[in-house]
């Protein structure tokens, strides 16, 4: 297969909300809040790199550890099943979920372009730019990679999909899946089910339950990057809807709720104060007030934690199967291979 590099952004079609409706949605109920997704522009993604570097933050380098070591375990796992007669017995080629800068999944490349003389790669990220951005080192990093690159929500990214001529892998790292709660992660799962053919597999990573401390300190790093990039979203709110957010009046705090079993993660006002959203941004109308007590939360994500026994409940509500797993020494992080399994429930 020539090398190529193709870039392509869906519009979106599954009736997610966009940033101005989901704002005023989010922030007149009780509790206040706003989607996670929004996390994700430039600088938000250019932030989250940051944390992923961050000392206190395991997720990333547990996760990489992982990789490094069993990387080919997984590609040759994945690359193992029979061919059936939509997929020719091609080579294995990598869709990611939430691909960022693919830091990671160059290890699985690698470990694919050791057993095969080609690969096709296809990220997906929400944040076109920086998906371009990274798609394009990595082609010239790779000679022998082809990448197509969908800039979409999940869901949009698998219409688009292009034909597989052999096994794929899908991969969603980083521990993603724990964002979603657990009616969301079982409907992404068997969206992903969906898709897969009989010899396709699906690598998971999985951030497990571990003790308060090193999960709250996590989220709460001593350089406040995390912090930064919380409060990015009150940020772009005022780039892009003119809001009026003052962000030293909001304080960044991410506990661990044991009963929910993940970490919560809210921004937090320090005095009574109120913002306002100009008439322009609030679809006409005139302007929008909205009022804050002191100590009242925007909650902004969940990061869920699961038990193997969990996850593998989640999975088998989706139509999965866990087809095989890899868990560092201190069995603070997992990665599982996934197969299609029976009717979903």
């Amino acid at each position: 297969m020539p090398s190529t590099l193709r870039f392509m952004e869906a519009p979106p079609r599954h009736g997610e909300p966009a940033l101005p409706q989901a704002v005023f949605e989010g922030l007149s109920r009780r509790p206040r809040s706003l989607p996670c997704r929004f996390f994700y522009d430039e600088i938000g993604s250019a932030l989250f790199e940051r944390i992923c570097r961050l000392p206190e933050y395991y997720p990333t380098r547990t996760e990489r550890a992982l990789l490094e070591r069993y990387a080919d375990e997984i590609v040759d796992a994945a690359a193992a099943a029979p061919p059936t007669a939509t997929g020719f017995g091609g080579p294995l080629s990598l869709i990611e979920l939430g691909s960022g800068s693919s830091g990671k999944t160059r290890l699985l490349i690698e470990a694919a372009l050791r057993r095969q003389e080609w690969l096709h790669y296809v990220p997906i990220d929400i944040s076109g730019e920086f998906l371009k951005e990274s798609a394009q080192v990595l082609r010239a990093d790779y000679p022998d990679l082809s990448v197509t690159a969908l800039a979409a929500e999940y869901r949009d990214a698998l219409r688009l999909l292009p034909p597989a001529d052999g096994p794929r892998l899908f991969v969603f790292l980083g521990s993603n899946i724990g964002n979603f709660e657990a009616g969301a992660a079982v409907d992404l799962l068997r969206d992903l089910r969906g898709k897969m053919a009989a010899q396709d597999r699906l690598l998971v990573g999985v951030d497990l339950v571990k003790s308060r401390h090193v999960l709250e300190a996590a989220y709460n790093d001593a350089a406040g990057v995390t912090e930064a990039f919380n409060k990015n979203l009150l940020a772009r709110i005022n780039r892009e809807m003119g809001a009026d957010f003052d962000l030293d009046l909001w304080e960044h705090r991410a506990p661990w709720v044991e009963q929910a079993s993940r970490i919560e993660m809210w921004l937090v006002s320090r005095c009574d104060q109120v913002v306002t959203l100009p008439a322009q941004a609030a679809g006409g109308g005139g302007p929008r007030h909205f009022a804050f007590r002191r100590g009242e939360g925007i909650h902004t994500e969940n990061s869920h934690k699961y038990t193997p026994e969990a996850f593998g409940s989640l999975c088998r509500a989706a139509g999965l199967n866990i087809r095989r797993s890899w868990a560092d020494g201190r069995d603070w992080f997992g990665a599982f291979l996934l197969e299609p399994g029976g009717t979903t429930a």
